[in-house]
């Protein structure tokens, strides 16, 4: 889709703990082999230890709006985004990220699509502006916190090791920022059982393992034959969005005002095997970032934290372009476009900490 001339993102930003832990101390401590931690691309990851995924969500809104310049009251609605659990059973997130930054005036909702949450609640917000003429400014979140017992961050998945933190940012029609200029999403539903495997459904969390096994449901979805098609859909899928991405945003493939991509937080193999091909072929000149390696997968998070990384390393010039590619469970991809601000100032908004 092609989003308003004045759909701007104001500024994105990604709180993380300051606690670390490394992937050479799981190794020396036997919970990875050194193939395992190569596989996974990390050198170390945040590790919350003080704050629930909610409320490090609440931070990173509170210092987006700070940034951003926006009143708290003044924002409309507020999407929140997260992988994996709050803190609790039967409740809204959501309203709690609303209330603790002050959002009084906002409509909340959650959207939980797994990894690519953070890439759709940044859809659905763009579509809120587009929609209403009366809308000040939308607030989009994360926040994820990965931490036994429920969760192994080094071992319940493969190929990837997943950090703690939250990001945020704020939409408006405000002209300063990255202009948000398109945003292409495909799905393949038929993709879903590699996160569900051959289990039962069952009444209550956490009845098939404890920590969360991604391992066990992946293994039964490709002894079903489902990570030999996955293997030759995904990179179709990404390399039809990346071209229906650039054609939405009047860019053509080869086009040089795209500078740079800036993939998802995963382990090298899932990039170069799904995400690389498509880039290879449209946008051979483009800088290719990684930025996951003192991160890792920060969940939902990972394409917010990329544009923040846009924002506050200035990446984009007046009249250039960056791509963003994400992707999760489900499976669900997309390819967000964004531009340079066209604001007075011309101003790209102000950065955050290196995510």
């Amino acid at each position: 889709m092609r989003f308003g001339e004045n759909v701007t993102i104001d500024t994105a930003v990604c709180w993380l703990p300051t606690t670390r832990q490394s992937a050479a101390s799981q190794v020396s401590d036997g919970v990875l082999s050194p193939a395992e931690s190569a596989q996974s691309g990390v050198v170390e990851v945040p590790v919350a230890v003080e704050h629930a995924a909610p409320e490090m969500a609440v931070l990173a809104g509170r210092r987006a709006l700070r940034q951003a310049g926006v009143a708290p009251t003044d924002v409309d609605v507020l999407f929140h985004s997260w992988t994996y659990h709050q803190g609790h059973d039967f409740w809204s997130p959501a309203h709690y990220v609303a209330d603790g930054v002050g959002a009084v005036n906002a409509v909340p909702v959650g959207i939980a699509q797994m990894c690519h949450g953070g890439a759709m609640a940044l859809h659905e917000a763009a579509l809120h502006l587009c929609a209403d003429p009366s809308a000040r400014a939308a607030l989009v979140t994360t926040g994820d916190r990965f931490q036994r017992p429920g969760f192994d961050r080094w071992t319940s998945d493969s190929h990837v090791a997943y950090g703690d933190g939250a990001t945020a940012a704020v939409l408006s029609r405000s002209g300063r920022g990255l202009r948000l200029l398109a945003q292409t999403v495909r799905a393949a539903p038929d993709m879903e059982s590699m996160y569900r495997g051959d289990d039962a459904f069952s009444p209550a969390p956490m009845e098939h393992s404890r920590p969360v096994d991604v391992r066990r449901t992946k293994k039964a979805f490709a002894a079903a034959g489902g990570m030999a098609r996955f293997a030759e859909l995904a990179p179709v899928a990404i390399g039809a969005l990346v071209a229906s991405a650039l054609a939405q945003a009047g860019l053509a493939p080869g086009d040089r005002r795209v500078r740079h991509v800036l993939l998802p937080r995963l382990g090298p193999a899932t990039l170069e095997r799904t995400y690389l091909p498509a880039l290879e072929r449209q946008l051979p000149h483009a800088t290719v970032h990684r930025p996951g390696a003192r991160t890792g997968h920060l969940g939902s998070g990972d394409i917010l934290a990329n544009l923040a990384v846009v924002h506050s390393e200035a990446l984009v010039a007046a009249g250039e372009v960056a791509l963003l590619l994400s992707g999760g469970g489900g499976f669900t991809w997309s390819c967000t476009v964004v531009g340079r601000g066209t604001g007075p100032d011309g101003s790209a908004g102000d950065g955050a900490a290196p995510c």
